[in-house]
């Protein structure tokens, strides 16, 4: 069945296409400007010629959660519009966002922005802030990860690109196990969970609090056994007192279990979290304590958003401030995954001799 466009979407030719600044989750992302007003959005493109019933069910998916979502940390999503075509379905839909110049990876592999650990601080909370939120109203994301953060020359922090979310409750039991990207899976995914909740996204979180004070990722596998791989060697390894129903969450455990004569492997987080650092006096005792709590193995045990709300690391010197108390003199107007990485790549070339 296909899904017709209704007359009230406008063409989206009402806003000039300037470039493109991101790749979502099925479809390309535009920077545009309201033709008539001037305003400045974010176009993200999702081509419906691909697709058998002429529109992805993840579009479908991300448009009805962000419809029943309104919250300071969750991009807003403010209308659709559609190229018009002489048949009846639009080749092209636009999902039209909210502009912001910035988001967290490009901001954390950019050298020349310099950022404190007050940005850490508040940009961590604003991530719990939206992420508890949205676990309040049972959705989970699916696909947390640096670069699905965008920030505002505000210092404002939404959390973006839901194309994976859907609303849980807890008596799902065959949930999709392929989902979140790799550096940010945790562990149950990884030994084949199904029947999983919120606290999968609570370990992204973890990963994303690593990264800021690394500007590097903390668990950067290449396929699913080096994911676990890292994550054993720096988080350890579960053990039946640790976590009692791993065999009947995980049925892929039963392939990782050590034998009877291995030692198991030590948790290291604590040591590795102050390995790496521009600044290492940043990663305050009750830094590491937020961020382990959020990486334990366990599901059961490890932090919810509200857990991770209330911890000590944000009433250490200096104290959380709000996004306005930010210094976001960046340098940099804007900067996005992608133009960071096209940087990186244009300065490798340089450095081999091709110059352009």
């Amino acid at each position: 069945m296909s899904i017709r466009k209704p007359v009230v979407l406008r063409d989206v030719t009402v806003f000039q296409k300037k470039y493109q600044v991101g790749q979502g989750t099925y479809g390309s992302v535009f920077v545009g400007a309201d033709k008539v007003t001037g305003g400045i959005v974010a176009l993200k493109r999702i081509n419906t010629e691909q697709e058998e019933n002429g529109f992805p069910i993840t579009a479908l998916r991300e448009v009805k959660i962000l419809k029943a979502l309104n919250h300071e940390n969750v991009v807003k999503l403010k209308e659709i519009v559609t190229s018009k075509e002489q048949n009846e379905i639009p080749k092209n839909v636009f999902m039209v966002f909210e502009y912001h110049e910035y988001d967290l990876t490009g901001i954390l592999e950019t050298s020349e922005i310099r950022f404190t650990q007050d940005h850490i601080k508040s940009w961590t909370m604003q991530l719990l802030k939206g992420v508890n939120y949205m676990h309040i109203n049972q959705i989970i994301h699916r696909d947390l990860k640096a670069s699905n953060l965008l920030i505002s020359r505000k210092g404002e922090l939404r959390i973006a690109d839901w194309g994976l979310a859907r609303s849980w409750n807890p008596t799902m039991k065959n949930l999709t196990n392929g989902v979140v990207t790799l550096w940010y899976r945790p562990i149950e995914l990884l030994l084949g969970c199904k029947r999983y909740s919120p606290k999968i996204d609570m370990w992204s979180v973890g990963c994303i609090v690593a990264e800021m004070f690394r500007r590097s990722g903390l668990l950067k596998g290449h396929n699913d056994a080096s994911q676990l791989s890292l994550i054993f060697d720096t988080c350890g390894q579960p053990t039946p007192e640790s976590w009692p129903n791993i065999n009947e969450m995980c049925p892929l455990w039963r392939n990782h279990t050590p034998r009877t004569d291995e030692p198991i492997k030590p948790n290291r987080l604590k040591h590795v979290l102050k390995e790496r650092l521009p600044y290492p006096s940043w990663m305050t005792p009750n830094a590491i304590s937020l961020i382990s709590n959020l990486l334990t193995l366990n599901p059961g045990k490890r932090w919810s958003a509200l857990e991770a709300i209330n911890a000590d690391y944000f009433y250490d010197e200096p104290i959380v401030k709000r996004a306005d108390e930010l210094n976001m003199k960046f340098g940099v107007d804007s900067i996005h995954e992608l133009g960071a990485r096209k940087k990186h790549e244009q300065r490798r070339m340089q450095a081999n001799g091709f110059k352009k």
